[in-house]
């Protein structure tokens, strides 16, 4: 982000050292241009100081998810999905916990920019989640466990070709993570069938 101090003739970078970056949205107090908003992709930043330091806002349990998806669990269901710069992520959709629910209810199932995330329609314990780059992972709720189960070439095949974000529906992701040639049943990574190759959808 830059900020111009002479009406636009030069342009300077604003200090955002312990602040997250990527920011959509800014907001200047039109009583005092040393206060400002921002909304980025970690969250809501305040300053009081015209960007020498920044106050974090913590209380906001806010982020961006790409998608949601929902498990079969019962008695309340969890929900899951891939968010921006901040992982996928899982978490109840109710409790009977009087607190409700809480950030320590939240759990990471993959790092990076999350994408698509789906459970298990067997197993509710059982979470498929990408990030970026063709990341694949299969996380296990009980455990905690995190396989790596990105799809590989053969011998003799050439590269897969992994974009920064997939076009796939949920059910052939599920389909792909959990009974394809690539994966064993437990989702463990093997080769991928040579001259094999799903077409976009």
């Amino acid at each position: 982000m830059r900020v111009s101090d002479d009406g636009g003739r030069t342009w300077r970078k604003l200090d955002e050292k312990w602040k997250h970056p990527d920011n959509h949205v800014v907001w200047i107090d039109p009583a005092s241009s040393d206060h400002l908003l921002i909304g980025c992709d970690g969250g809501l930043y305040e300053s009081f100081d015209r960007a020498e330091t920044w106050n974090f806002k913590a209380n906001l349990p806010v982020t961006q998810f790409y998608r949601v998806a929902a498990d079969d669990a019962l008695p309340f269901y969890s929900v899951y999905g891939g968010t921006q710069d901040n992982f996928s992520l899982g978490g109840p959709a109710r409790t009977a916990d009087a607190k409700g629910i809480v950030n320590a209810d939240w759990y990471v199932t993959q790092g990076g920019d999350g994408f698509r995330s789906v459970p298990d329609p067997k197993d509710s314990n059982i979470i498929y989640a990408e990030s970026q780059n063709g990341g694949l992972v299969r996380f296990d709720k009980r455990t905690g466990e995190t396989l790596d189960i990105q799809p590989q070439p053969a011998d003799l095949m050439e590269p897969l070709r992994l974009n920064w974000t997939r076009r796939s529906s949920s059910a052939r992701m599920t389909a792909t993570a959990s009974t394809s040639p690539r994966s064993t049943s437990s989702g463990a990574t093997t080769a991928a069938t040579p001259g094999k190759r799903s077409a976009p959808t």
